[in-house]
C-alpha cells in the first residue's frame, strides 16, 4: 500500500483490491479504481477535480 499526498488535494492511499488497484481519498469518502496504479491515481484526481469544483468560492458565499 502507498500514501501520497498531492498538493492541490488531500492524502491519497493506493492499494491493490482484487486484482485492481484502488485510489482512496479517505479525507473525503472518495475512491476510484483503475486496472493500474496511475489509472486508479488519474481517476481519483478527475473526481477531486469535479469535487472542488462543484465547492462554493468565495464569491459564491
Amino acid at each position: 500500500m502507498n500514501t501520497r499526498k498531492r498538493k492541490k488535494y488531500s492524502n491519497y492511499v493506493v492499494a491493490k483490491e482484487n486484482g485492481v488497484f484502488v485510489a482512496r481519498c479517505p479525507d473525503l469518502g472518495l475512491a476510484c479504481s483503475g486496472a493500474t496504479e496511475q489509472e486508479a491515481i488519474t481517476n481519483l484526481e478527475e473526481a477531486l477535480a469535479l469535487y472542488f469544483e462543484d465547492l462554493p468560492g468565495p464569491a459564491d458565499g
